[in-house]
């Protein structure tokens, strides 16, 4: 009787065991069936609109934070009666689920027309944001030019603005945030791709597009 309630416990214990590790593993194949979801571009776009709007223009996954998990960043326009410009999220993956851990105020600029994507500097374990408004403020009277690059994990912007009036020498302010010298030269280089002669300037310019 005994011999036969034991083998009784025995088989029990088994049956939670095996019905416990399955479970687990069906778990990890959803989890893993989730983040591969993550590599559609389609359907990371449509799931960071579920938690920021439809006016997401701009997304990208990496490495942002040096949290060794996937992160996602989106940016979107803004456009109101009190501010207009660009936003970029931070975003952790929990399941199928974006959220939002970091954010930056409005930065000036916009989607359309630019340049934006990752990059990475050998000298950070981790990715960035660079944004390039191309010409989208540039006319056949002058005008200006903004980049900058986002560093999430130390909560900086590196920023640069270029100025283009008729006449004269442009010039380009570079935050005074930028220590490194690899960043300022980068930001340098691109810019006399389109401006040969172009100086650096110790002093920002708020541009009067009315006056030129």
């Amino acid at each position: 009787m005994l011999l036969n309630r034991n083998k009784l416990l025995i088989l029990i214990f088994t049956t939670l065991f095996f019905f416990s590790g399955c479970g687990k593993k069906s778990e990890q194949v959803n989890k893993e069936s989730e983040i591969k979801k993550f590599e559609s571009k389609e359907y990371l776009l449509q799931k960071e609109r579920e938690v920021l709007g439809d006016d997401v223009g701009f997304t990208v996954k990496g490495n942002f934070n040096n949290k060794g998990k996937l992160e996602v960043v989106a940016a979107k326009d803004i456009n109101n009666s009190t501010a207009s410009g660009i936003q970029y999220f931070l975003m952790g993956v929990t399941g199928a689920d974006l959220s939002i851990t970091d954010s930056t105020k409005i930065l000036e600029g916009s989607l359309s027309h630019s340049l934006i994507n990752k990059i990475k500097f050998p000298f950070f374990d981790y990715e960035l944001i660079y944004y390039n408004s191309k010409d989208y403020y540039i006319g056949s009277r002058g005008g200006e030019q903004f980049s900058y690059i986002i560093n999430f994990k130390d909560n900086e912007i590196y920023y640069s603005h270029i100025i283009s009036i008729p006449k004269r020498k442009e010039t380009i302010f570079l935050s005074k945030n930028i220590t490194r010298d690899e960043i300022k030269n980068f930001f340098i280089s691109i810019a006399m791709k389109d401006f040969p002669n172009i100086v650096v300037s110790s002093t920002d310019i708020k541009l009067d597009k009315n006056n030129f």
